[in-house]
């Protein structure tokens, strides 16, 4: 299946989840990614705002706070002069406002502004949000390409991709710019599953 047939099909699949669900199936995962070791061990969290149905993260960045973690939330500077994704630091979801498309997102600050070359030797978790997975950490994004330019020479950030199980394919059309996650969650995926590894021992 071709990129632009899948978006089309997995987008429908997701817009039709309803409420209820949406908002069981995003109880599952974050309580999964809270309890997970991969949360409790990282020392800085990088979280997606959810927009249009994708899995909900509000009540787990605010969780996250509270339990002391770094959290960096993504910005997108898309204009005639430069087209990139950073992750700022923020101390509440209140601070974030409509930004890219209409997502919320932190506001820009330099000192705020996660700097890798300085935390490379830090245990840092990326949840990221997507279109369609599969279970080998093939992901599809939305194809403007900026997670894959980011993470893009970042080896040491683990990247976890939140969906529900309806977005998951068996086989997930890639290009060769595309990331491959380090591991996929869903409503279904359960605490034993992503705990059986120490992924951060990599």
């Amino acid at each position: 299946m071709e990129k632009k047939s899948a978006r089309k099909e997995l987008l429908h699949k997701r817009d039709e989840l309803s409420k209820e669900n949406w908002n069981a199936y995003s109880k599952a995962i974050e309580k999964t990614i809270l309890k997970s070791k991969l949360f409790k061990q990282c020392d800085k969290l990088f979280v997606y705002s959810d927009f249009h149905g994708e899995v909900g993260t509000v009540s787990l960045i605010e969780e996250a706070l509270i339990q002391g973690k770094e959290v960096y939330v993504p910005k997108v500077f898309d204009n005639l002069c430069e087209s990139r994704m950073e992750f700022f630091r923020i101390d509440s979801s209140f601070e974030l406002v409509p930004g890219y498309m209409g997502i919320m997102e932190p506001i820009a600050s330099t000192e705020r502004c996660f700097n890798y070359e300085a935390n490379k030797d830090k245990k840092l978790l990326m949840l990221v949000p997507g279109i369609a997975f599969d279970l080998n950490g093939n992901r599809l994004g939305y194809g403007a390409g900026y997670y894959d330019t980011y993470l893009k020479d970042k080896e040491n950030i683990l990247t976890v991709g939140l969906c529900f199980s309806l977005q998951l394919m068996d086989s997930v059309p890639v290009s060769s710019h595309d990331i491959k996650l380090d591991c996929v969650v869903t409503e279904k995926t359960t605490l034993e599953e992503i705990n059986r590894r120490n992924y951060y021992a990599q």
